[in-house]
């Protein structure tokens, strides 16, 4: 069969693609054998092929590499296409699996973000919390201090109202001493004469009793202040038999005392100090003993200790006070004034003079029976 001449009109499309492709004889003799095939086809083959023909050549030149795939014929462009496709579809799934992964990186990091955000949050509550904490202690760490401060202060002014006190007590009681001496003596002097009547000479005794409970009452502010002072009791351990001070202070009240002595009760201790002691507690037990009961003292040895018991039955002595009896200024009944114009020193004094020898003075009170308890080691610490 002869050739026949076909004249090809091209667009400018495929004008470009065939520039782009570098070889336009090769693609221009593809496209003439391809336009003489369609001659003998219908028309509807003919434009299908012509067009088919025209997209395979366009995605070779999209492809721009059209020397690597050589010649052209047409299973090399169906083959080039399923290829191009299965490119596609593969750059289509890759990007469909990165998009996807992509989501599910923006939802954890959206999730991490919105963690870190409220950590920062707790984290900024907890710093200012902090601060507002420490704040806050520096504050009552200052109150305290003031506090401290004031308090120091009122004690100080405490300790130097307490000192004056005891300091004038003192003053006082060695001052009263020397002219309430002189009433005695001159009270005594009438009483001896025998040259007053009998309303005066009671009158004179009277004037002795009363200047004997101001002399104890002046002793024991004496005494007071000395061992508030820092002064403490003096004592003059000496060979002392504690039946014979026990006798001597019954003598001293009109009062009906029993007295129990038992065993060897002797020691080395100040006689005057202890005799003091006990003239205190026998003094308490009758001033506060139930009427038409009687006070009873009892010695006796126990090892190397002499043990004193000075009790009676009346009122027990109140709860709130029990524990501080020992303190001065310090009275079982305080709203009572005391028959024997007691000051409330009475019992501390005898409680520093026991601790002095280094023995023990307590207290037991419990149903309407009082007892006081002296335990003396039979040499005292400073001998």
């Amino acid at each position: 069969m002869a050739k026949q001449s076909i004249v090809v009109e091209l667009d400018d499309e495929t004008i470009r693609s065939l520039a782009v492709l570098g070889q336009p004889n090769e693609v221009l003799a593809r496209l003439a054998d391809s336009a003489i095939e369609s001659v003998h086809r219908p028309d509807h083959q003919r434009r299908a092929r012509t067009d088919e023909s025209l997209r395979i050549e366009r995605d070779k030149a999209d492809d721009r590499d059209a020397e690597a795939l050589g010649p052209l014929d047409e299973r090399a462009a169906v083959d080039a296409m399923l290829a191009h496709e299965r490119v596609e579809r593969r750059r289509r799934n890759l990007a469909g699996i990165l998009a996807h992964e992509r989501q599910a990186t923006d939802e954890d990091l959206t999730g991490e973000r919105a963690h870190v955000d409220s950590l920062l949050v707790d984290q900024r509550e907890a710093n200012a919390r902090m601060v507002r904490a420490t704040i806050r202690a520096h504050e009552l760490a200052d109150a305290a201090d003031a506090a401290m401060e004031r308090a120091e202060e009122s004690a100080r002014e405490l300790r130097r109202v307490a000192e004056f006190r005891e300091l004038f007590m003192g003053i006082l009681g060695h001052d009263l001493r020397n002219p309430l001496a002189s009433i005695v003596t001159s009270a005594a002097a009438l009483l001896r004469r025998g040259h007053v009547d009998e309303h005066d000479a009671k009158t004179a005794a009277r004037i002795i009793r009363s200047s004997q409970r101001m002399s104890r009452m002046i002793s024991e502010m004496l005494d007071f202040t000395r061992a508030r002072l820092g002064g403490g009791f003096p004592i003059d351990p000496q060979p002392t038999d504690m039946g014979d001070v026990c006798r001597n202070v019954v003598e001293e009240f009109e009062a009906t005392i029993q007295l129990e002595v038992e065993g060897d009760v002797t020691g080395v201790w100040d006689q005057d100090r202890l005799a003091e002691v006990l003239s205190n507690l026998a003094g308490n037990a009758i001033e506060h003993a139930a009427w038409g009961t009687i006070a009873r003292i009892k010695a006796y040895a126990e090892g190397a200790e002499v043990i004193v018991e000075v009790s009676n039955q009346g009122d027990d002595i109140p709860a709130d006070v029990h524990p501080f009896i020992f303190e001065p200024f310090r009275r079982a009944k305080q709203h009572e004034k005391s028959a024997t114009g007691n000051l409330g020193l009475g019992l501390y004094i005898a409680h520093e003079i026991v601790l002095s020898h280094g023995g023990t003075l307590e207290a037991h009170s419990a149903g309407g029976t009082t007892t006081f308890v002296m335990r003396l080691p039979r040499r005292s610490p400073s001998c």
